[in-house]
């Protein structure tokens, strides 16, 4: 989950403002790609790094599924219907 202390936030949020400003002008797709592979590549050393990064990353999808995703979904189900 993505809820860590403000003072964490603090320190981080400069850095992924900018980042995501970058990514938006270069586009994200293969640009997100390249910036969390070099991650995983400067940030992990053994196996079980590569495994924490990676376990980070699938509940990172899930949040943004969970908190961003689902929401509009339910929108279009009461628009358009359920499907039977």
């Amino acid at each position: 989950m993505p809820y860590i202390p403000k003072e964490k936030r603090e320190r981080l949020d400069w850095i992924i403002d900018n980042l995501a400003a970058e990514l938006k002008t270069l586009g994200i797709t293969g640009n997100l790609n390249y910036v969390l592979f070099r991650l995983a590549k400067k940030m992990c050393k053994r196996y079980g790094d590569y495994a924490a990064f990676e376990g980070d990353c699938q509940q990172s999808l899930k949040e943004i599924y969970r908190r961003l995703e689902v929401p509009y979904e339910d929108t279009k189900i009461v628009e358009n219907g359920d499907v039977e």
